[in-house]
């Protein structure tokens, strides 16, 4: 038995790039930064950040585009991932043979207070009329129909 898959929470990096390809297929990025808080030998303070690379498909892409436009998913929003670790071999400019890791998106949920600043007519919206699979904590799940390429995802015992 084997399983691939992460969960993690943080802030985007970046506003999300989508990018709509050939074939009616759609990809979405971005970069999340996850903070660890720790108190060193010294008894001080210290905060590491870890930089994910983040790709959604298709479906979830088109979702993420639409929050985008809708000013609900940009850089320092939080949110929850699940999903799955892929690796790339690539070129870099040099023709150097490197090896990259990225997260594959399964399901986004929003965190956080989501309303936006500048919001139409004063009013106070928020992600939950985006979607009706939001819950108690202000938040908005997106969950991912599989493609082809990717594997349904099993509910877990633990």
């Amino acid at each position: 038995m084997s399983l691939n898959k992460v969960l993690l929470i943080g802030n985007l990096g970046q506003d999300p790039s989508v990018r709509y390809l050939d074939n009616n297929k759609v990809v979405a990025s971005f970069t999340l930064a996850t903070n660890e808080t720790y108190t060193d030998r010294n008894g001080e303070r210290k905060t590491e950040t870890e930089w994910h690379n983040i790709e959604m498909w298709d479906q979830l892409a088109r979702n993420i585009d639409n929050l985008k436009q809708k000013g609900y998913l940009k850089k320092g929003t939080q949110v929850y991932i699940e999903g799955k670790i892929r690796t790339e071999n690539y070129k870099d400019k040099e023709g150097i043979d490197r090896v990259g890791k990225k997260i594959r998106v399964l399901s986004l949920t929003l965190l956080g207070s989501t309303n936006r600043a500048n919001n139409e007519g004063g009013e106070n919206r928020s992600p939950e009329n985006l979607n009706n699979q939001s819950n108690q904590n202000n938040a908005v799940q997106i969950p991912s129909t599989n493609s082809q390429n990717d594997s349904p995802v099993d509910d877990l015992p633990f």
